[in-house]
């Protein structure tokens, strides 16, 4: 990217996702602003017809809008280079796109940082990128994008992140903040690229990360903020696509394979459950960190939404006052959940690690299940709901944590080798995360009785 001459709005991309013609937001607290369209899946400008990739039919598209015989208004996308018209710039810059030539500027669907929508212009192939926190981290490595990686504030998972490339620098960040040293590392990173930095990607849950002060270090220097809303399943699935598309090469063709996994299982789901009332939906609470219970507006509920539950938030209102906002509480007593025994499954998301023996598989079930929180086993905390508790990896494609998630909440629909199946097409598929991984070898999902089995 060119600093002199790119000016570049700190934005974030926003994912939505089009299932059953119900547009389904990836969060962000983010709104439709007008005049800024919306993409169901690939979230380029240029991709006229809202598909999975940019090719000859969105260029047939653009050519009958110039011709007369198709609208702008109902071609949204087909704006090219998002200057309000359709003319030969677009038809130019277009067939570049689908030349995927280097060095072409693509126009990025995008939420702002205040969680409006909006669009960036980024360089195609996106090189020398910066990744902050797991849920924006592990979809660039699922694209297989690690080796495109210039630096990293923070590596928690020796297996599922060693794909970084090896010549990343570690900014020094941890998993909850970036400092201000850290910071300064990723700016003085950028000044010593030969190539600068082709953009800062960083997940909607961590945009507190980005100060004004960021935002304008980022502005100043030419650096495109993506802020994909990736923390939820669903959403996760059009990030990797996206992300895929603009890394270029295998990664585009591994994308679009990733994304058509997840809306397969997706459309599975739908057609077993889609017709069911909420009255008839499975209720469920979620949790992460062991015992913070998620909040109703919490992303972490939007997997399980998707899977066809319902948000015990939605029928109790006692809980829905208890637990409003979009964060997470502590349990502060193992009393915590005893009035709410009554929702049909607690799903609790935890990231956890593969490249596991059998015996090391067992033992991280019997840890999960029993770690200490300040004396207190985690289960304790859930007296009374133990046979309707599922620990899902939170670190696993989205497609696998859909149907682990649509398994916890109809376990008499869904069956535990489908969703093993699922996870298997993923690891065949070619995405670094898993390679060299098996089933056996990763903890996708447990319940009591794994527990028991694990324990005996």
């Amino acid at each position: 990217m060119n600093k002199n001459t790119m000016i570049i709005a700190a934005v974030a991309v926003v994912a939505i996702v089009l299932v059953a013609a119900v547009v389904v937001s990836m969060g962000g607290n983010g709104s439709k602003s007008a005049g800024v369209p919306t993409a169901s899946k690939l979230q380029i400008m240029g991709n006229a017809n809202d598909d999975s990739t940019i090719d000859s039919e969105d260029m047939a598209i653009l050519d009958s809008i110039l011709a007369g015989t198709a609208s702008l208004s109902d071609y949204p996308l087909a704006d090219v280079n998002y200057d309000g018209t359709v003319n030969a710039d677009d038809k130019a810059l277009l067939q570049d796109i689908i030349d995927r030539k280097e060095g072409t500027t693509v126009y990025v669907l995008c939420l702002d940082v205040d969680g409006n929508d909006t669009v960036v212009p980024c360089e195609y192939p996106l090189r020398n990128i910066v990744a902050y926190g797991t849920n924006m981290q592990l979809p660039v490595l699922y694209a297989n994008g690690g080796q495109y990686m210039a630096g990293y504030f923070n590596s928690s998972y020796d297996v599922a992140e060693a794909s970084i490339s090896s010549s990343a620098v570690d900014l020094k960040g941890s998993s909850r903040s970036i400092s201000d040293a850290a910071w300064t590392n990723f700016m003085e990173l950028d000044a010593s690229l030969e190539g600068d930095i082709g953009a800062f990607l960083i997940d909607y849950s961590n945009v507190s990360q980005m100060t004004s002060a960021r935002v304008t270090d980022l502005s100043d220097a030419g650096i495109p903020l993506i802020i994909y809303s990736s923390a939820d399943a669903e959403s996760e699935l059009v990030t990797t696509l996206t992300l895929g598309f603009l890394f270029g090469g295998n990664s585009e063709s591994l994308g679009v394979s990733y994304a058509q996994l997840g809306w397969d299982v997706l459309e599975y789901i739908d057609g077993k459950v889609g017709g069911l009332s909420d009255s008839e939906r499975t209720s469920f609470i979620c949790c992460t960190m062991y015992i913070y219970i998620c909040q109703n507006d919490s992303t972490f509920n939007a997997t399980p939404t998707s899977a066809g539950g319902i948000a015990y938030s939605k029928v109790n209102s006692s809980f829905a006052s208890t637990y409003s906002g979009d964060s997470s509480t502590k349990m502060s007593s193992v009393e915590a959940l005893s009035n709410y025994t009554d929702v049909g499954a607690v799903i609790n998301n935890r990231s956890i690690d593969w490249g596991l023996t059998s015996a090391e598989v067992d033992e991280t079930i019997v840890d999960i299940w029993e770690h200490s929180n300040d004396g207190t086993a985690s289960y304790e905390f859930f007296t009374g709901l133990t046979d309707k508790l599922y620990y899902v990896n939170n670190l696993l494609p989205g497609g696998v944590r859909l149907a682990y998630a649509a398994c916890a909440l109809y376990g008499d629909v869904f069956t535990l080798e489908w969703a093993e199946d699922i996870l298997q097409q993923y690891i065949d598929m070619g995405t670094a995360p898993l390679d060299g991984q098996s089933t056996d070898s990763i903890v996708a999902y447990f319940d009591l009785d794994m527990y028991n089995a694990a324990k005996a």
